[in-house]
């Protein structure tokens, strides 16, 4: 029997979708991305995409909850087996592997930064999906190195938002970073560098 053509591969269809669309609506933003740019752009007729996604708006989200809830995966397995450790100790290994899931999906990073930095419908069900979550989960630990007199004397909510947005903007906008310090932030060894520069004021007294 002869296998179906690959329009009739739901599952196949789906992910070339949800690919394509990130990288439309990255490239050219939410209001800039068409969903017949999208369906070009994953091989698929247009009236193919509406029959999985029947609004842009509900594949923009399908895009964001497929690819952002990594972050959230890294951080309960790394925290996993750590109940009670020192945040100091766990906090810097931490981060860097969820940074490096910022790094490791540049597209990703600049949708999120598009959508962090103007206000409306969208940022606010990203910051309460993904954001809110996120923070939730590591606010304990920045609570604790801020006890100890850590975070070069910020807050907790100030230390990481100064590393969320640290990490967005370098690694969104990986191209404009490269046009002006001449490298590319997301490759080791500078990758490596960038994080280490990001984690430091965290274990520093104030």
């Amino acid at each position: 029997m002869s296998a179906k053509p690959a329009r009739y591969a739901p599952t196949a269809n789906r992910e070339a979708i949800l690919e394509a669309a990130l990288h439309v609506f990255a490239e050219e933003g939410y209001e800039g991305a068409s969903t017949r740019r999208i369906a070009a752009a994953a091989g698929i007729e247009p009236g193919h995409l509406a029959y999985y996604f029947p609004t842009k708006r509900m594949l923009w989200q399908a895009v964001v909850e497929a690819f952002a809830q990594q972050g959230e995966r890294v951080l309960r397995d790394g925290l996993h087996g750590l109940d009670g450790q020192p945040a100091r100790e766990i906090l810097p290994g931490l981060l860097a592997t969820l940074l490096k899931t910022f790094a490791a999906n540049p597209q990703l990073t600049r949708l999120m930064l598009q959508e962090f930095s103007v206000s409306g419908e969208r940022h606010d069900w990203v910051a309460q999906s993904f954001g809110v979550p996120v923070w939730e989960i590591l606010h304990p630990l920045f609570t604790a190195l801020e006890s100890e007199g850590l975070l070069s004397g910020a807050s907790a909510a100030a230390a990481y938002m100064n590393l969320l947005g640290g990490a967005l903007l370098a690694f969104g906008t990986r191209d404009y970073f490269a046009g002006i310090a001449g490298y590319d932030p997301t490759c080791e060894p500078e990758l490596s560098r960038y994080i280490d520069l990001l984690l430091r004021p965290l274990l520093q007294k104030g």
